[in-house]
């Protein structure tokens, strides 16, 4: 048996340098594997304190929770928990923490930018030139003026506060529904309508919702069907928030103008994917959380966690806040952190 306690990162990719030096200075040894089944990883965590992992599909259910009794805390290198049951993990007393504000710029200003390619057709235009056409302004595909547009948002966290606040300058109209907001402070330009109304107005409309039970799909053949044969659909959250199929359908069917993603239902997209054929489709491999500044950050916070964790504080971002931990912790607030 250890005797220190053991902070074990279930699937590097990584290196970790901060991470070593920080937890090591807190009294515990940092252990890193690459463990990728359920069996895999209750052997390797089977003496962890904190389990890290940073893939979105690695398998943290019911069977792999219940299977680690001296396991305080998951934490999240990222924002994603979807992979984790956090019925089970709460019912244990574990501690579920993501990264939650390490990459909003990043996806933010990938969200904005995606938008303006599909407002104004980038990829489309380049990819007409690079196959040696030269098509001047085609009335039978019409631009409008970007402040002319009314730009959806679906879901109201910091992301999509972020592409607001950006997207605000471009002097469009800015929608937002959200079930778990039920006002906008007094004197807000941005506008908070139902779901329904939101798919029908929305000349660009962005996803910012986690994927879970409820979300799961959101976007299919009857969601779709609302929104104009004109509008854009624009994806930086999670791609099984989308129907694939019904989306690729709609698309080829122009019952939609076209899609931008940056995150897919199977990843790395399959190379059959009717998606990549697709000329109104804007495609990037789930890149919009990245940058060197973000890489930074999502490293301080998840040692942050551990170093909160293993001095008996609450992380800074807990998922499951109701949980009652194996061991009590005291607030965040009044930890330091030793960076």
């Amino acid at each position: 048996m250890p005797s220190r306690p053991q902070i074990v990162n279930v699937d590097c990719n990584f290196t970790y340098e901060l991470e070593r030096r920080r937890i090591e200075a807190a009294g515990a040894d940092l252990v890193l594997r690459r463990a990728r089944t359920e069996d895999e990883i209750i052997l390797a965590c089977r003496d962890a304190a904190v389990v890290l992992f940073e893939n979105a599909d690695t398998p943290l259910n019911a069977r792999v929770i219940a299977a680690l009794p001296k396991c305080q805390a998951i934490v999240r290198y990222g924002v994603g928990v979807d992979s984790i049951d956090l019925v089970e993990a709460t019912r244990q007393g574990v501690v579920v923490a993501n990264s939650a504000d390490y990459c909003t710029e990043e996806v933010s200003d990938h969200s904005t930018a995606l938008i303006l390619a599909a407002a104004r057709r980038i990829a489309v235009l380049d990819r007409r030139i690079r196959s040696g056409g030269w098509v001047g302004y085609d009335p039978q595909q019409p631009l409008r003026r970007v402040a002319c547009l009314t730009l959806g948002l679906l879901g109201w966290g910091r992301i999509a506060q972020a592409v607001a606040r950006k997207m605000s300058g471009f002097n469009m109209r800015i929608i937002v529904a959200d079930p778990y907001v039920q006002s906008l402070p007094p004197g807000s330009p941005i506008e908070l309508v139902s779901r329904d109304q939101l798919l029908r107005e929305s000349d660009l409309l962005s996803l910012h919702l986690p994927l879970n039970v409820e979300t799961r799909h959101l976007m299919n053949e009857q969601t779709l069907g609302l929104m104009k044969p004109t509008a854009y659909l624009v994806n930086t959250s999670r791609g099984g928030i989308i129907d694939e199929a019904a989306l690729v359908r709609a698309l080829q069917q122009d019952r939609l103008g076209g899609a931008a993603l940056d995150v897919f239902e199977v990843e790395p997209l399959p190379a059959p994917s009717p998606l990549r054929t697709l000329e109104q489709v804007t495609l990037t491999p789930h890149y919009a959380a990245s940058s060197q500044d973000s890489m930074r950050h999502l490293h301080g916070t998840v040692t942050d966690s551990v170093e909160a964790l293993l001095g008996g504080h609450w992380p800074p971002f807990p998922v499951n806040g109701k949980v009652v931990p194996r061991e009590a912790l005291r607030p965040w607030k009044d930890f330091r952190p030793g960076r």
